[in-house]
């Protein structure tokens, strides 16, 4: 995974943790690891998975502001993910898959749409 990359994982890490925090009251990492079932560690590889399949156009600098947003999005759909599944089911390899495939078409669909609208914007003017 590319620097950015891995600096966007990162990132995104330190929000899931404060989103859980907040929402859980989670005092320390074995709550996380209570909640999501898995390890720090683990939890860092699932999340570097997902932001390794975001297309590579979302971390171009012309693209900060979505990228920002972005993050959290990425969050908060991985808290949605994780509470569901189980690291230690058979399936759970599978479903990481899909969720990454389907995260990452609906995310492609956002970043076009949005492209397209401020092309559509520079255009009238």
């Amino acid at each position: 995974m590319q620097a950015q990359k891995q600096a966007f994982a990162s990132e995104v890490v330190n929000i899931v943790r404060d989103m859980c925090k907040t929402v859980f009251n989670l005092q320390n990492e074995r709550d996380l690891a209570r909640i999501f079932g898995i390890t720090q560690e683990q939890m860092e590889a699932v999340i570097g998975r997902i932001i390794d399949a975001l297309p590579e156009d979302l971390f171009n600098p012309s693209h900060q502001q979505v990228a920002e947003e972005m993050k959290y999005v990425c969050a908060r759909e991985y808290i949605f993910f994780q509470v569901q599944e189980k690291w230690n089911d058979a399936r759970y390899q599978d479903d990481l898959r899909k969720f990454i495939h389907i995260f990452t078409r609906d995310i492609c669909k956002r970043f076009a749409a949005r492209s397209k609208f401020q092309a559509s914007l520079r255009e009238e003017k």
